[in-house]
């Protein structure tokens, strides 16, 4: 296992009609079996380790680290995000 720097892209919303959908992007390293997030630069964004256990991915982890860390802070930051409401027929 290596301390590299690697990316993951994980879909958040599918793309519909003329909405393209979203994404989150993240940043890990695996470090002494464990799976940290990172920025780009490879320093820690938080206290979060996940243990890499034998024959589990360290990017599925990942993944679900990213997404998991977003879900805390949409709870709070995605409060002005626009609403899509679906088309209304009369």
């Amino acid at each position: 296992m290596t301390d590299e720097v690697r990316k993951v892209t994980i879909q958040i919303k599918a793309p519909r009609g003329t909405y393209g959908g979203e994404v989150a992007i993240g940043h890990y390293c695996v470090v002494e079996g464990a799976v940290v997030l990172t920025d780009e630069s490879g320093k820690p964004t938080g206290a979060d380790r996940r243990s890499v256990l034998p024959g589990e991915d360290a990017h599925l982890i990942a993944c679900r680290m990213v997404r998991s860390s977003r879900k805390v802070q949409a709870s709070v930051a995605g409060f002005n995000r626009p609403l899509i409401y679906p088309k209304m027929r009369y």
